[in-house]
């Protein structure tokens, strides 16, 4: 993983050298093994090295083409190498491995703008082409790396952080107030704006060619649902998933050194941790967190299951061993955005434990609840088609223990879905939950956004855009689950948290955001991914044997508000007084009145608090702390 950055004029005039380093300096963490730069007149572009695979150790960034007529900045990571190398002209035996720089480069030279369709792996990438008189750009299908840009006629700016672009002199740090109302609105519309106006990301599966037409860009490949798998058992689909999760996760062991994994004790990262075990020859280190002061959320008797059938090594933090209310501000300004992230310190201890021990590659499960499926859309697949035998044997399963009992949820959906005329269900259902009838739909947050600021942003017509495109509208649970997958919220997430581990110079690797995985898993009928109301039963079958018993069979998950709360009063800081002080920054955007009274709620007595007051107040201080240290205006 590295940091790349550039500027491009397409009227001629010469790049300065001087603001080409500004961009470097605001994103120097990505930089830890070299920093250089290249100017080709109206061009410049900047690379920040981090090897953390054996070939990158032989690159040189910005690197200049055979013909000397190209020249490429990358933060990549190819895993099909061989398949490139034997398309391209495979080397001869004693050669030095090719670089995948080179890779890229030698892809370009043969296929020019399709080279992205041939490239797998997560990468994010420039190449100056000086026989065109353009720039080439290119990011990895699932946004696996960041790539942030600035078009402004005639010139572009690009860089991995959004710290990089605000960098340059002629880029506006105006807010994009769009972007903050769907924060407070807790809704995501676009894989491409930020919180500034003037910044944008190129979205994952896109390339861009800039010249002196300007700037255009397109999606060079988009996730679409795949025709459903069928397969002659239950054991094909398993050995099917074992063997193409397995492949994920094999290529992105490939590090310059040993390489660790999270391990929380849930299934996501119990399966990666799992797997690289079996498929890996070389040493394997573990981090994870337990919970000496909020023991109801310690997950170390799955964390031992897991460690108990291999060999590891492993490496603990305690989980509540962070400030979170004094580390917000550090982590915002590098984020420069209101993260979507809750509590980002705990992931910032378990990163510096990475590189405390000497790693800078890390395997994570992040995305294993969206891309293995609860088959959360099941339940209404199955009223709409009036399966009902079905419905209530799913629903026996999945409500067990839960608030709702199976009988009520049944109701529901019967008189939704029913032969009721949809206004008579629709009527008898509200008339039913008027007396106290459940249907386990979620507690209503408090609504933080102001009401003129919501006027002006049109967030009524945004939410109803939103809801209509959320995976609960969906008809069916293949659908329901491809919208989960290709949510605009997911390229934030992910490029959130690469973010957040290059601050620590640690590249995180996500296996389950690998296509393969993500395709084979929209492949499956619905009944393969849930039974008797219990979902992601493609990972529990696939891992049968890998994963302990003990874990594969789990259907609980820790609920972590109670170290949130934790975080929250134990801090050197006190919450009230926090977001008294941030109110004026708050009060263009935030109903003020709202936002205090949630928080003497939750002041009152925050272990019995409201967890929707919970969630509200850390979206408070998120959003607070980002206006309050973000960039002073240029403007």
């Amino acid at each position: 993983m590295s940091g790349i950055a550039g500027i491009c004029h397409t009227d001629g005039r010469p790049v300065d050298r001087s603001a080409l380093r500004r961009l470097l300096d605001a994103q120097s963490h990505r930089g830890p093994d070299g920093r250089h730069i290249r100017r080709e007149t109206s061009v410049g572009l900047g690379h920040l090295a981090l090897h953390t695979t054996p070939e990158a150790v032989h690159e040189a960034q910005p690197q200049r083409g055979p013909d000397e007529r190209l020249l490429l900045t990358a933060d990549a990571r190819i895993d099909n190498r061989d398949e490139l190398i034997s398309a391209l002209g495979g080397r001869r035996d004693g050669d030095r491995p090719a670089t995948d720089a080179e890779l890229i480069l030698h892809a370009y030279r043969r296929w020019g703008d399709a080279s992205p369709e041939h490239l797998r792996g997560a990468f994010a990438f420039a190449i100056w082409d000086a026989s065109k008189d353009r720039l080439f750009c290119a990011r990895d299908r699932m946004g696996l790396r960041p790539f942030h840009y600035c078009w402004s006629a005639p010139r572009f700016v690009f860089g991995s952080d959004i710290n990089a672009v605000l960098a340059h002199p002629a880029v506006s740090h105006e807010i994009n107030d769009t972007r903050v109302a769907d924060f407070l609105a807790r809704i995501h519309l676009s894989k491409a704006y930020t919180f500034y106006d003037d910044i944008l990301r190129l979205p994952p599966g896109h390339r861009a060619v800039i010249n002196h037409e300007g700037m255009h860009t397109d999606a060079y490949w988009t996730l679409t649902l795949p025709e459903e798998r069928t397969l002659e058992s239950e054991e094909a689909y398993a050995e099917a998933f074992r063997n193409v999760f397995s492949s994920a996760v094999e290529d992105r062991l490939r590090a310059d050194g040993d390489v660790g994994t999270f391990l929380s004790g849930g299934l996501d990262s119990s399966s990666v941790t799992a797997t690289a075990r079996a498929v890996s020859s070389g040493s394997l280190h573990t981090f994870s967190a337990l919970y000496e002061h909020t023991p109801e959320v310690d997950e170390s008797e799955y964390i031992r299951a897991v460690l108990d059938r291999g060999d590891y090594q492993s490496h603990f933090v305690e989980g509540t061993d962070h400030d979170l209310l004094k580390a917000f501000p550090g982590y915002l300004a590098s984020q420069q955005k209101a993260t979507l992230a809750h509590t980002p310190s705990l992931l910032q201890m378990l990163h510096g434990e990475v590189q405390d021990v000497g790693l800078n590659v890390v395997l994570d499960g992040h995305g294993g609840d969206e891309v293995t499926s609860h088959g959360h859309g099941y339940p209404k697949e199955l009223a709409r088609t009036r399966r009902w035998g079905a419905l209530i044997q799913d629903l026996r399963g999945s409500l067990q223990g839960e608030e709702i009992s199976w009988p009520e949820a049944f109701v529901a959906y019967w008189l939704r879905y029913g032969r009721l005329p949809n206004r008579i269900g629709t009527g008898l259902l509200r008339l039913l939950q008027s007396v106290g009838l459940s249907t386990g739909e979620q507690r209503t947050l408090p609504q933080l956004i102001g009401e003129d600021f919501a006027r002006r942003t049109q967030i009524a017509d945004r939410r109803r855009r939103y809801r209509a495109q959320a995976p609960a509208a969906a008809p069916t649970e293949r659908r329901c689950h491809f919208r989960q997958v290709s949510s605009t919220i997911q390229p934030g997430a992910l490029e959130e948290l690469n973010q957040g581990a290059s601050l620590r110079s640690v590249e995180p690797r996500f296996p389950f955001w690998d296509p393969r995985v993500v395709e084979f898993c929209l492949s499956l009928p619905a009944d393969v991914k849930r039974k008797h109301g219990v979902g992601r039963q493609i990972l529990r079958s696939g891992l049968t044997g890998v994963l302990p018993d003990r874990v594969r069979a789990r259907t609980d998950k820790s609920e972590f508000r109670p170290s949130v709360v934790y975080g929250l009063t134990n801090s050197a800081l006190d919450v009230q007084t926090v977001i008294e002080e941030m109110e004026d920054a708050l009060a263009p955007y935030v109903d003020v009145d709202v936002a205090r009274s949630t928080v003497d709620r939750f002041v009152q007595d925050p272990s019995a608090s409201n967890p929707a007051d919970t969630v509200s107040i850390l979206q408070v201080l998120r959003l607070g702390f980002f206006l309050e240290h973000k960039p002073k205006s240029k403007r």
